[in-house]
């Protein structure tokens, strides 16, 4: 879709253009497929509420969604319904600007990738898990919430395929977990906009014709983002304490990464690798991408991205010109964390039906192109994950290189 005529006010802009607008600030190199698809036509729909509301406040209304291969749905039925999808970097100004969308919802979530020189007994790491389970494991004042059998949280152990000078340990295990104990307001302001009474008395709900986005300026999203620090911080100690009464002190840390988590005011990685090792979030330059549980992982050394090659092969380079995005795409700085999820059954987005504030998603199916599967919330759509092409499509676009493959030897989820 081509880019339409420019207004000096978004606001003047009809329902039909603010969603042609948005969709030109979306750079995707997802694997376009039914998932993708969906992706990318419910983000035009929150970017251009973002828009509304970033000249409403005097910000530039430029906000963008950069995606990685893993580019998905997101199966939060708050984020969808708020015109978000997963799998990339969303980013609505220049790090400093004081205005926090809250519907994206940071749930802080990461991997802890630990290598072992010997393989451990998966009964007894089972035993370990009822007896942590039995505990009361603090972090601080903070009591931990154990999250790792969930949606698609886990443990997965591997044996290891160095493919670099770096000489890891033979074997190497996985923890994947968040901090479900930072979503209300229990210790602190709260990270999740539906679950905090304190966040909800805090925040502006601001209505657009596309629906409705809560944000937070100035000393309120200082606080926010304060808090949001706190519980990266926390979501990080609490996946090597977790290692730590699974595997005892024989580990050693080889990273721990988050992929779902805000990264400064304006820039949300959602379910994505941030590779810029500028950041205090980011310990080291070693990534793991993880597929399903019979596909190897990979561990990746991120790069600067995206060169200026890869904008022009991806026609991405015309619009980051225009836009004056050149800037912030070649230091997108992202990695697929995971394969994302695979809708089998669905080709692709065939029009969008809206009535009484709510979006109905009329997908044309793979194997009968000439049914409808119509779509409000994806929760609980059947799906899989992804699988090797999510790795082939990171390195055709030079995101980051192998360092090591990591051959599945059995995968938890307790």
């Amino acid at each position: 879709m081509g880019s339409i005529r420019l207004s000096n006010k978004i606001s003047e802009l009809s329902k039909i253009e603010l969603l042609q607008r948005a969709n030109d600030y979306i750079f995707s190199t997802g694997l376009n497929d039914g998932a993708s698809k969906l992706c990318k036509a419910n983000m035009k729909y929150g970017l251009a509420q973002f828009h509304l509301i970033q000249e409403k406040y005097g910000f530039e209304p430029k906000a963008t969604f950069i995606s990685s291969p893993d580019e998905t749905i997101s199966r939060n039925n708050f984020r969808w319904n708020s015109g978000l999808g997963y799998g990339g970097r969303l980013n609505w100004g220049s790090g400093s600007d004081k205005i926090v969308f809250l519907n994206i919802k940071p749930n802080c979530c990461g991997i802890l990738v630990g290598g072992l020189e010997e393989l451990p007994d998966a009964y007894e790491i089972i035993k370990e898990i009822d007896n942590v389970k039995s505990m009361e494991l603090y972090s601080g004042e903070v009591l931990i919430n154990w999250d790792y059998g969930i949606s698609n949280h886990f443990i997965n152990c591997y044996e290891t395929k160095n493919l670099s000078d770096l000489n890891f340990p033979p074997y190497i295990f996985m923890i994947h977990g968040s901090a479900p104990e930072f979503r209300d307001d229990r210790y602190g302001i709260g990270l999740y906009i539906d679950s905090s009474k304190s966040l909800i008395d805090h925040a502006i709900k601001e209505p657009t014709e596309l629906g409705n986005q809560f944000i937070l300026l100035d000393s309120d999203a200082k606080e926010y983002f304060e808090f949001n620090k706190k519980a990266i911080n926390f979501s990080n100690l609490k996946r090597e304490i977790i290692a730590m009464n699974l595997f005892s002190s024989d580990y050693k840390v080889i990273c721990n990464t988050p992929h779902q988590f805000l990264k400064d005011y304006n820039n949300m990685y959602l379910g994505s690798n941030c590779t810029d090792v500028q950041s205090d979030f980011i310990s080291n330059d070693i990534f793991p991408t993880a597929l399903r549980a019979d596909l190897a992982a990979y561990l990746f050394r991120g790069r600067k991205s995206f060169s200026e090659t890869t904008l022009k092969n991806n026609d991405f380079l015309e619009r980051a010109v225009n836009f004056e995005l050149k800037d912030l795409l070649t230091n997108a700085n992202l990695l697929p964390h995971g394969g994302g999820y695979l809708l089998p059954d669905i080709s692709r987005v065939q029009k969008v039906l809206e009535y009484k504030d709510q979006r109905y998603f009329a997908c044309e199916l793979i194997k009968a192109r000439n049914k409808l599967k119509i779509i409000r919330n994806v929760k609980e759509l059947q799906f899989e994950y992804r699988g090797r092409d999510v790795i082939l499509k990171t390195l055709q676009l030079e995101l980051g290189e192998i360092i090591a493959r990591l051959n599945p030897i059995f995968s938890l989820k307790l």
